[in-house]
Order: structure tokens, then sequence, then C-alpha cells
């Protein structure tokens, strides 16, 4: 699963970037992307499943002091790591400028170092780059959407 959450990563931000460079979002097959409720809805799978990732971890410090193993939970985690670049490529196709282009490209380089971690060496050398880009996501998941709220 770590090696499919890698190649779809890749994958969405080569879709992007491309889709960036060449307008893609002007196209009439995306116009879909445009309506103000299906990015609404779109906006909310999306940080549903960064909150759902971060629901896990958090709960794996939690449970992880009563015993509880992590082994059962990461393939929730590694599952939806799948499925997050094909919701960030249906709420948006392009990169967009600024903050718009910073968040998906951390969110897809947290999943990249995400799918790094396997083995000590590799856990030791990447989980820190993970985490910040887990972090700084949130972060700009978050002020995305408090932008989207008062601004629209």
């Amino acid at each position: 699963m770590r090696r499919a959450a890698r190649y779809l990563s890749w994958l969405a931000a080569l879709i992007m970037a491309v889709a960036w460079v060449g307008d893609v979002n002007e196209m009439e097959a995306f116009a879909f992307q445009q309506d103000r409720t299906f990015r609404n809805v779109s906006g909310l799978v999306v940080m549903g499943i960064i909150l759902f990732q971060w629901g896990l971890t958090l709960g794996r410090t939690v449970f992880q002091r009563s015993g509880s193993q992590w082994g059962a939970w990461i393939n929730w985690h590694l599952r939806s790591a799948i499925v997050l670049p094909f919701a960030v490529l249906a709420h948006s196709i392009q990169l967009g400028w600024g903050l718009l282009a910073l968040l998906p490209l951390s969110l897809l380089a947290a999943a990249h170092f995400g799918s790094q971690l396997e083995g000590d060496a590799a856990l030791r050398r990447h989980l820190k780059y993970h985490i910040g880009l887990s972090a700084l996501t949130l972060a700009l998941a978050l002020v995305h959407a408090w932008t989207v709220l008062v601004f629209n």
C-alpha cells in the first residue's frame, strides 16, 4: 500500500502541474469544479480525510500508552493516503498560486515521505519530513478553510 500511495501522490502532482501549465481548469470538462457547492463538498471531503489521518495519529499516541498496537491503525492511515490524491484532484485539478499551490504540494510531499517509512533507517530519515509537511498541510488547510468561510 505504501508504494501505491507514493505513485498516486506523484501522479496527482504531475497531473496538477500539467493542468496548471495547460490551463486545464478552463476546459468545459472541468467546469463542475468551479461550482461553489461542489467545491465546498469536495473541500469538506479533503479536510475530512486530513483530519481522519491526524485523528489516527493522535489516537496512536493515546492508545500506544495503554498497550494498543499501531499496526491495526496504520492500514487505515495508508488507505486514506491512497484516497487522498483522488480527493485533491476532484477538488481542484490545477495548482493555484501562493497558498493554493503550497497546500496541495505540501500534502503530496507529506504523502511521499510517509510512503517511505518502512524500516528503522528510513523511519529515522523520513519521519521528520512526513510529520513537518503533514503539520504544514493541516495548518494550510485550516487557513484555506477559514479564508473560504470568511470571504465567500
